[in-house]
């Protein structure tokens, strides 16, 4: 798998949404060329995993994805990304494709 920063999501199919697939390498260089490198994204911190860094965001659509607005538990990129976040609180968020998965890579509280 390569470490490119592209975005996509298996789990949106749960939902009944087509995911851009993630690229890995071996396939065609023209695909990943066209996968965005990474997302931004914003919403309301839904539940808080710091145990198994994780968290839950009520996201808003993600254009650069093809995402609708919905409900997902991100891994995160380092721990520390949880200071000062609580449950309820509206944040923006940036994504990157980490093995193959979506990772919050950045989270910011907006106050």
């Amino acid at each position: 798998m390569t470490k490119h920063l592209i975005l996509a999501m298996a789990a949106a199919l749960s939902f009944g949404v087509a995911a851009p697939a993630f690229a890995h390498e071996g396939r065609e260089h023209a695909a990943q060329a066209q996968a965005p490198q990474s997302a931004e994204g914003v919403g309301v911190v839904r539940a808080i995993d710091a145990r198994n860094n994780r968290v839950t965001i009520a996201h808003e659509p993600i254009p650069a994805l093809g995402w609708p607005s919905m409900t997902m538990a991100f891994p995160l990129h380092a721990a520390d990304l949880l200071t000062g976040v609580a449950v309820g609180d509206r944040v923006s968020f940036t994504l990157i494709n980490h093995d193959g998965q979506p990772m919050v890579s950045a989270l910011h509280v907006q106050r």
